[in-house]
């Protein structure tokens, strides 16, 4: 069986920093647990992870992501082209997401496709809820990541 992991990660205590993190909430509750061959998780700010994806065959990680667009902008891209696209910002997280997956990979344990689903934040500040620009794209943002279960 194909196994896709969907990491939702962020500070949920900044505001729009936190999407990805409320969108594994929302997702949760939308699947019900109804697909056994998808698995959801929170990392939170934590890059270690790496066995907790072991054995994906896929990995879809939401995040909030700088890319200089309009607030609400969602991004599609894979690790690799975070290395070439200087206009994409990660945060410091995410930098720790992407040396967990090439460490991955120097120990034998790739995966076969990897995506990220960046969304421009609004507002990165003390706050638990998210801006009503990203609240307002949350419906887009939970569909680019059914697109990429179901494509």
């Amino acid at each position: 069986m194909t196994t896709t992991v969907i990491l939702g990660a962020g500070n949920e205590l900044m505001k729009d920093e936190g999407v990805g993190v409320h969108a594994i909430r929302i997702l949760h509750n939308e699947l019900c647990d109804s697909r056994p061959d998808i698995k959801l998780m929170d990392v939170g700010t934590s890059s270690d992870f790496g066995h907790l994806i072991e054995g994906a065959d896929k990995l879809v990680i939401v995040d909030a992501v700088e890319g200089g667009c309009e607030p609400g902008t969602i991004y599609r891209f894979t690790p690799q082209q975070i290395e070439s696209e200087s206009r994409l910002t990660t945060s410091f997280h995410q930098i720790g997401i992407l040396e967990n997956l090439r460490m991955m990979e120097l120990m034998g344990m790739k995966i076969a496709e990897t995506v990220i689903i960046g969304i421009e934040p609004a507002e990165v500040q003390l706050g638990l809820s998210l801006s009503p620009e990203i609240k307002l794209q949350m419906p887009r943002i939970i569909q680019s990541v059914l697109d990429e279960i179901y494509h």
